[in-house]
């Protein structure tokens, strides 16, 4: 139960997270692909609210006029830069280059720059670019760092500049309207966000964070440390310039979602002008760890593993103890209903003992009486014929045979009698055992000694194995009686069509209470399925030899009546048998007259009731 338990919590915790993990990382993906679509609004609003206003400054008298009415163009600009925060700057540039007039926005503040403030950008690329616009034409410049005197603002001004020429009366180029666009504001929530868990970053064309990157790494094209998507992870990179307008993909544990804005066409698509962009394109990527089912509190987690380990196996062991007791309960409740029923046939048996002993007693005493009447008077006979002389042959020979016929009658008659007497010993107490103080080892090396040579001319070699002493405070009638019961049951059944065997006694101390001994033989064996039925009365596994089938039955008796011990057998049918028996160094006390389970009432109500059916 236990391995099948961690099985099933080893299969949860790994379906548990593939489950989980496909779930939370679909809702990482929506919040992922919902953060970069409205990021991608936002750019494009930025943007559009720009360009028409460039659109329609360009058109606007003051702006016309910059040059006849220059205070007209500053207070225009004022205005627009009061009106439209994005703007950072706002000035009008003569075709060499040179700043006609400009207008700064920090924060709430307009400031107007004076003339000696004002500087030459002829050198810069945007207005490079501006000079090949045409009228109606619109210049987007790349996204980078605004630029003062040849020097990198700082702190950092990301700005796009929209650059617009100014047509003349005469059709030609009077200046060109620049208008810096301060991306600073929709950049500034790039990055990681506040849950900690997704980033946003742009990324221009070539590969360059413009913002959202770690530790600090935007601006690599114009900034010393020239850090870049596509040198410090070439494959991220890869993955990313393959999506061509929007898409997803995992990589090394995150999963991103990207969305590819190409400049131009999202130009044109706000503005009715034709505009011209520097930049080809944006990538707005966002990006979250996949589900880790081990992320997190570590420490937690692995508590709550070895909780459930704990439970489970709590659990399994609780279970197994109560199964294990029940199935205690079931042998033990099979031992006793055994024992009751070996009881009941002991008990049977001694009943039916009894009765026929008493019964056939007199008979028996009657044939024996007459048997051996008979005999004499045949033998008077015998010797009086032979007195008168009277050699009649025939006579002689019936008389002979009539003799003989009566001996063989009296061998059988005692016979019986022999067996009543064994039968009655059965029903009522073995013998009369004396508990007393003796050495187990004596006694076994005693009788090893009396039945060695005996044994041995039958093919039998009896041999020992035995400690230097054991004391008892038994019966030690009763352990020769059951000993020598056991060793001449090995010698009437182990050996059947063999010529030679061996039996040993071997003697051990199994613990502080209890002596050990086996009875071995390496004989044919018994069989798995006689084994239980050895002890049971007038049970015998081979008739053949002779055997009343009650040795082994009386051998228990007394191994657990009076000795107060066990016993039990073990076989190998073709390798031999081993009898155990378990006997305490101290034998239970007895009370009064040890009474045999096989006697379950007096013989004197016995033969009472007997002599009461007989009348």
């Amino acid at each position: 139960m236990a391995l099948i338990g961690m099985l099933l919590f080893s299969g949860l915790m790994v379906f548990w997270p593939t489950v989980e993990g496909s779930r939370e990382d679909e809702q990482t993906v929506r919040r992922l692909v919902v953060d970069v679509t409205h990021r991608s609004a936002d750019i494009q609003q930025w943007y559009e609210t720009a360009i028409q206003t460039v659109t329609m400054s360009i058109l606007h008298p003051a702006v016309q006029n910059f040059r006849s009415r220059p205070d007209e163009a500053v207070a225009y600009f004022q205005t627009l830069a009061a009106e439209v925060p994005r703007f950072s700057q706002l000035r009008i540039v003569s075709p060499s280059g040179i700043e006609a007039l400009r207008v700064d926005a920090r924060g709430d503040d307009i400031i107007i720059i004076p003339d000696d403030g004002l500087q030459d950008k002829s050198g810069r690329y945007y207005v490079e670019a501006a000079k090949s616009l045409r009228p109606g034409q619109i210049y987007v410049s790349k996204l980078d760092l605004n630029v003062e005197n040849g020097e990198i603002e700082v702190p950092h001004r990301p700005t796009t500049r929209i650059v617009a020429p100014i047509i003349a009366n005469n059709q030609e180029v009077s200046g060109y309207l620049i208008v810096n666009l301060d991306m600073a504001t929709p950049l500034t929530a790039y990055g990681v966000a506040p849950d900690g868990v997704m980033r946003t970053e742009l990324i221009n064309h070539e590969g360059y964070w413009l913002a959202g990157a770690e530790d600090d790494r935007n601006w690599g094209f114009m900034l010393e440390h020239n850090a870049s998507v596509k040198q410090s992870d070439p494959e991220l990179w890869q993955r990313i310039a393959a999506v061509d307008h929007q898409g997803g993909f995992e990589l090394d544990g995150k999963i991103y979602e990207v969305e590819t804005i190409s400049v131009s066409p999202m130009l044109n698509a706000i503005s009715s002008d034709d505009v011209h962009a520097a930049s080809t394109r944006f990538h707005l990527v966002g990006s979250a760890l996949s589900y880790q089912p081990w992320a997190g509190n570590i420490a937690i987690k692995t508590v709550f593993v070895a909780f459930m380990v704990m439970l489970i196996c709590g659990l399994s062991g609780g279970v197994g103890y109560l199964m294990l007791r029940r199935r205690q309960a079931a042998q033990l409740q099979v031992l006793l209903t055994k024992d009751l029923l070996l009881k009941g046939r002991m008990a049977s048996l001694g009943r039916i003992v009894a009765g026929v002993s008493h019964e056939m007693r007199s008979p028996l005493g009657n044939a024996l009486t007459i048997s051996t009447t008979m005999s004499e008077d045949l033998q008077e006979l015998q010797q009086h014929l032979a007195k008168i002389d009277e050699g009649d042959e025939e006579r002689v020979e019936i008389i002979a045979a009539l003799l003989e016929g009566n001996r063989i009658l009296q061998k059988n008659i005692q016979r019986t009698r022999e067996l009543l007497k064994h039968f009655n010993q059965t029903a009522t107490d073995q013998s009369v055992h004396t508990q007393r103080v003796f050495d187990l080892v004596k006694v076994v090396t005693d009788l090893a000694e009396t039945l060695r040579n005996q044994l041995a001319k039958t093919g039998v070699e009896l041999s020992t194995a035995l400690p230097a002493e054991a004391r008892m405070n038994s019966f030690s009638d009763a352990v020769d009686q059951v000993i020598l019961s056991l060793i001449m049951n090995a010698h009437q059944h182990a050996f059947v069509g063999r010529e030679k065997g061996a039996i040993s006694i071997r003697v051990s101390e199994r613990d502080a209470d209890e002596y050990q001994i086996e009875i071995a033989d390496d004989g044919v064996g018994i069989s798995p399925k006689n084994q239980e039925r050895i002890f049971e009365p007038f049970w015998s596994l081979d008739a053949t030899t002779g055997g009343s089938g009650l040795g082994l039955a009386i051998t228990m008796n007394v191994v657990q009546n009076t000795l107060g011990g066990q016993i039990k057998v073990s076989s190998i049918p073709g390798s031999g048998t081993v009898f155990r028996m378990f006997l305490p160094k101290v034998a239970p006390t007895r009370m009064g007259k040890h009474e045999s389970p096989f006697a379950v009432e007096s013989q004197t109500a016995l033969m009472s009731a007997n002599t009461s059916e007989s009348t």
